[in-house]
């Protein structure tokens, strides 16, 4: 009963997210968040039917894990071994007392498609031409991407990670105003996956740097408030990825290290990258699986999504890129950057298709942000 009444509350706050932004949104951008939400919330079920019913995963784990500990257990753990896993026990060791699985489930959806509604408004801000593929608008047909959806709605790290890097990109629009907001972000998602803090914060810090638009002295203000939060981490992430000395030795080690963990043989879908060449490593983690990597619906699904990734970054490529980001702003620059760290970090530690899909939407939203930005300054300079 209790996971109905959540269901059902989940849903009215779905609508009141959308309401909270009404003053940034026209008629059209509340009426495409609407079906958006009713999209979304569809893929938390089937997410949810997924994991109970299917295959399982680690949304299950979290939940029985953070159900059977109390408080104190879950803060000795986080103590004891650090961010990641123990952190999502931490921060659901309340809740899964009180609701059930699907319960809990519903609750990430609202909190992915939180992320979704962060993602959309940055684009609506910053986007100004509509560009298209076809016959086809871009925008905000990116935006129903069924991946983008079904792996930020479940009980888990990239739901959290979803929501925590919208937040932290709509709220740098404006970082004095939104001071609390980023700092709940970087608390967030250093508590799951640490090493996307210190992306975050690289990325925008060197982004604002790089803007041409800011003032000598606010580049020194907020690039030195970067570089604090930066440095003050980030011997702890080395200490949390068990990196002892940052040189191309132990770099190679861990990346090595952790793409035998992801491996065939331990995980039964993975595709061994160990001997691709470093471009094709990253080809692998943006674009694939494609069609001949299909072994599923997902994988199928996904093939046509990468297919789409690989035209528009094409387009992209052939507007000379280089001069592009030279001419653009802060928050192009920023998830350029954000992008760029990602793709190059997770290509060399992750050697699985599965881990790869699910991982890369975190980045996915730069991807399209950077192609549909560059389609928009190209149109109005003609």
């Amino acid at each position: 009963m209790i996971d109905v009444i959540v269901f059902l509350v989940v849903i009215a706050l779905g609508f009141g997210v959308i309401n909270s932004f009404s003053k940034e949104l026209g008629v059209d951008d509340k009426k495409n968040l609407k079906n958006l939400w009713f999209y979304h919330l569809s893929f938390g079920v089937i997410y949810w039917l997924y994991i109970a019913y299917g295959p399982g995963g680690d949304s299950i784990g979290y939940y029985r894990a953070s159900k059977e500990l109390n408080i104190g257990e879950a803060l000795a753990l986080f103590g004891q071994y650090g961010p990641g896993t123990y952190g999502m026990y931490l921060l659901n060791v309340f809740p899964a007392k009180i609701i059930g699985f699907f319960g809990m489930t519903m609750l990430y959806t609202l909190i992915g498609y939180m992320g979704i509604v962060f993602f959309y408004l940055v684009f609506i801000k910053h986007i100004h031409y509509n560009s298209t593929i076809g016959k086809f608008k871009l925008f905000p047909l990116v935006f129903f991407l069924p991946n983008l959806h079904f792996w930020s709605a479940g009980l888990g790290k990239d739901t959290l990670l979803f929501f925590c890097i919208g937040l932290f990109i709509y709220s740098m629009q404006q970082p004095s105003k939104n001071v609390i907001k980023i700092v709940l972000a970087l608390i967030l998602s250093y508590i799951v996956r640490p090493h996307i803090t210190i992306f975050l914060i690289a990325s925008f810090g060197l982004g604002y740097v790089l803007d041409g638009n800011l003032k000598t002295y606010q580049k020194i203000l907020i690039g030195g408030v970067f570089l604090i939060a930066f440095v003050s981490l980030f011997d702890n992430i080395m200490a949390f990825l068990k990196i002892e000395d940052l040189n191309t030795e132990t770099i190679d080690q861990f990346a090595e290290n952790r793409v035998s963990g992801l491996s065939r043989d331990h995980t039964g879908s993975g595709v061994d990258i160990s001997s691709y060449p470093f471009p094709l490593k990253v080809f692998t983690f943006l674009y694939r699986p494609l069609f001949f990597d299909i072994n599923g619906v997902l994988a199928i699904v996904a093939s046509f999504e990468n297919l789409l990734l690989l035209v528009l970054s094409w387009r992209f490529i052939r507007l000379n890129p280089i001069k592009i980001f030279n001419a653009a702003n802060y928050m192009f620059k920023s998830m350029f950057i954000f992008l760029i760290i990602g793709s190059v970090t997770f290509s060399i530690i992750l050697g699985n298709l599965g881990i790869m899909l699910r991982q890369k939407n975190m980045f996915i939203p730069a991807l399209l942000f950077i192609c549909l930005w560059s389609f928009s300054y190209n149109a109005e300079k003609k």
